[in-house]
């Protein structure tokens, strides 16, 4: 088969890296007046299942400055179904991301026992974790951004963690038992969490579109759910993507639940998530090929049903038990449906360019990414360079190399 030529490309993408983390911390942390918050000294550490950048700095310096004055703070697993629901499980998934008991000062609570708090005005139970509810107070540590199934004014942040995350196995599968149409439930539950639980205090994280730590914010109360969706609009307005509105194939190196919660951002991909109504995804490929599963995933391999092929060493990757915890957990069965199965990385991509029909390997628009949270880089095969010639932001790095494959059958 003969491969077409690719050219990497450079795509200039929002960068405001957060150059001070031990003051903007420090900022936070005095803004929300802890020592009038909270009526005790236990405070519950809410910390999550995603890669964000320097996640374990963040949570490390939240628990030292709470033990120096005078709390005695512990971290809880705040991530619904994640690691096969399990506390082993959750606490791995931790200690992936660097987020230690060695490592922060502090132990972690990883039990997945909840209580019920009661139902929202549409019918959802609420859960929320035993050990936190115990607690004299909470400080839920998360990224605000674009979820991958619910869309609105609230979607991945701060809220979905008071709601799902902190509500264990049975928060996330209360809440998704409704279907990804019922996003408004979110901000219904975090109501009661906010009304029943101990007082919770929050430190929004938003990265910018190199996926970098770019700003800190303190919320506290009531005001979360006021001020997280005027954060969302600001990190939707940095979100990374591909450059183009479509091609023949996209080849996804690695996915993986510490790189999105359905393995790759479907704001990237355009698959995996319902389009509001007259809108359109900024990008679609005809067929789609996911190689290989990330370590860090923990075997989770959610997301590959949104794929076309796949290859055998990912599905040797994959822990189905994680994974079919995680499914249905979330209702949505699809997202672990096996695609078509190739014995290496090349058959993978042979399978896909083969099937496209009436378009020649050599002539095909392909886009080849690592993973869809890093887009600095891209290749892209000849064909599609005249299209971003004239785009705003874009470099040509290097090109005129094909499609190559090392004796195993491996992409280089």
């Amino acid at each position: 088969m003969e491969y077409p030529l690719m050219i990497k490309i450079e795509q200039e993408l929002v960068s405001r890296p957060l150059h001070d983390l031990e003051t903007a911390l420090d900022s936070c942390m005095e803004s929300l007046d802890l020592e009038h918050t909270f009526k005790g000294p236990r405070i519950a550490v809410a910390v999550g299942s995603r890669s964000i950048d320097r996640i374990a700095q963040v949570v490390t310096g939240v628990a030292g400055r709470l033990k120096k004055a005078g709390f005695e703070p512990f971290i809880v697993p705040a991530m619904g179904s994640h690691g096969g629901a399990t506390p082993k499980g959750q606490q791995a998934i931790l200690e992936r991301l660097g987020v230690t008991g060695d490592a922060s000062g502090v132990p972690i609570e990883p039990s997945m026992e909840t209580s019920c708090l009661g139902t929202t005005r549409s019918g959802a139970d609420v859960f929320t974790a035993r050990c936190v509810l115990e607690a004299h107070g909470i400080i839920a540590i998360n990224r605000v951004g674009l979820h991958t199934g619910f869309s609105g004014p609230v979607q991945s942040g701060v809220v979905k963690m008071l709601a799902v995350g902190l509500g264990k196995a049975e928060g996330a599968r209360a809440l998704h038992e409704h279907g990804f149409g019922a996003g408004h439930r979110i901000g219904e539950v975090a109501d009661v969490v906010l009304s029943k639980a101990p007082p919770v205090c929050a430190i929004a994280v938003m990265e910018d579109g190199t996926r970098k730590l770019s700003e800190l914010h303190a919320l506290a109360g009531s005001n979360i759910r006021k001020e997280e969706p005027g954060l969302l609009d600001r990190a939707a307005s940095m979100w990374p993507g591909i450059p183009l509105r479509e091609a023949d194939l996209l080849i996804v190196e690695e996915i993986g639940k510490d790189i999105s919660g359905i393995g790759m951002d479907p704001h990237v991909t355009g698959r995996g998530k319902d389009i509001p109504r007259g809108d359109a995804p900024p990008f679609t490929a005809r067929r789609l090929v996911v190689l290989r599963l990330t370590p860090a995933s923990g075997g989770n391999a959610t997301g590959i049903g949104h794929a076309d092929i796949t290859t055998q060493a990912f599905l040797d990757a994959t822990d189905r038990t994680v994974t079919y915890k995680n499914v249905l957990t979330s209702g949505a069965l699809y997202r672990a449906r096996v695609p078509l199965v190739a014995a290496t990385e090349r058959q993978a991509i042979e399978m896909a360019l083969a099937s496209l029909g009436g378009i020649e390997p050599e002539r095909a628009a392909i886009v080849r990414i690592r993973n869809t949270r890093q887009l600095e880089e891209l290749d892209v095969s000849a064909v599609l360079l005249p299209l971003l010639e004239t785009a705003e932001g874009i470099r040509v790095k290097s090109g005129g190399k094909r499609l190559s494959f090392g004796p195993e059958g491996d992409l280089l």
